[in-house]
């Protein structure tokens, strides 16, 4: 059995795409080794019989005072012990990276054993495993452009893995084309939830709430009583969800999208077209979701909304005017479907398929 390496761990921004490409690639024939850690969300969402799942030790550096670096440090020179015995082991002809710290260790050691490497870089400024991963790597996919500040043979401008179940939504001609329909809103925290969504959104929304507006608000784990409340103090018949394995009925069933601004949930607004409204985590990492979004609002693909003391007055202002403009709505849900490559995920496979060895 031709046997693929995947390199992804963490959270969704990482996994998810990692997954989708998984997917493909058995469907080809090939069975996949997964490279995780312990704690990963892969460890919840993989459920494939062609899928193994390796543990390597792995654990951020920035932001950490100094003996937790060294524990990094330390955790990362026993990682690249570790994908030697498991490459020695499974013998992968091909590693596909999807960034994070664990996947390092595994492009060290793939160019030590002559194994072909290929990175995907997620957001619109390479993270500091990547920028690492570049120099072992045969192919960089990108999924904003110029996400290494560079452009040469080696990158590609590939957009970001979405899962083809994704293609049964309603598009945006027929969601946005009854000017009369009632608006739903969905609120999304991304895959860990958002503290400021869940405190914000209830307030803000009490502000222009009727009969024709529907919330459905995905707060995550543990948080969906207290979210309800908020919404019942402001008598707001709003859904609140912890968390839903199913968030392509929830697209589907979306006018307007209120989220973060990480890769994975921009790519999906991009391949169902829908309008939305970015709210960027101003503490990400070299403040990737601000750069990702800003990507789309200077193409006219989504508003961008940062989160800043007067947020919820420039909230209620911009919302009640997409409100009353279906027009609107429906251009933000067009020009998005235009930001990213169109057959990502065949590109990406027929392309990586060239090096495997």
């Amino acid at each position: 059995m031709k046997v693929i390496a995947i390199i992804a761990s963490g959270t969704g921004g990482h996994v998810y795409p990692a997954y989708t490409m998984a997917l493909e690639y058995i469907k080809k024939g090939y069975s996949i080794l997964w490279i995780g850690t312990k704690n990963g969300l892969e460890n919840r969402v993989i459920d494939n019989e062609s899928i193994t799942i390796e543990h390597v030790s792995s654990q951020g550096i920035r932001g950490k005072n100094f003996l937790k670096k060294i524990l990094a440090l330390i955790y990362f020179v026993k990682s690249i012990f570790q994908c030697f015995i498991i490459f020695r082991k499974h013998k992968p002809g091909l590693v596909l990276g999807f960034g994070g710290y664990v996947s390092v260790g595994a492009s060290i050691i793939s160019y030590i054993l002559s194994i072909p490497v290929i990175t995907h870089e997620q957001n619109a400024v390479a993270g500091t495993a990547n920028k690492i991963n570049y120099y072992f790597s045969k192919k960089i996919y990108e999924t904003f452009p110029l996400s290494f500040s560079k452009t040469n043979s080696k990158i590609i401008h590939t957009g970001n893995p979405v899962r083809a179940s994704f293609d049964k939504v309603v598009d945006p001609e027929e969601k946005y084309s009854d000017i009369n329909a009632s608006i739903n809103i969905l609120i999304l925290g991304g895959s860990q939830g958002s503290s400021f969504l869940n405190m914000t959104m209830p307030f803000a929304i009490s502000h222009f709430f009727s009969d024709n507006i529907s919330i459905k608000h995905l707060s995550g784990l543990n948080h969906d009583s207290e979210v309800r409340e908020k919404y019942r103090k402001y008598d707001i018949d709003a859904s609140v969800i912890s968390y839903s394995d199913n968030i392509i009925e929830l697209f589907d069933w979306s006018s307007l999208v209120i989220c973060r601004a990480g890769s994975t949930t921009i790519s999906e607004l991009a391949k169902i077209g829908r309008a939305s409204l970015l709210v960027p985590f101003p503490h990400a990492t070299d403040n990737h979701q601000l750069l990702n979004a800003n990507h789309l609002a200077i193409n006219s693909a989504t508003i961008l909304l940062e989160q800043k003391e007067d947020f919820i007055e420039n909230f209620v202002t911009i919302v009640n005017i997409l409100l009353n403009d279906q027009k609107r709505m429906y251009m933000l849900s067009k020009n998005i479907q235009n930001i990213f490559p169109e057959n990502t995920n065949q590109f990406i496979l027929d392309d990586s398929l060239k090096y495997y060895k």
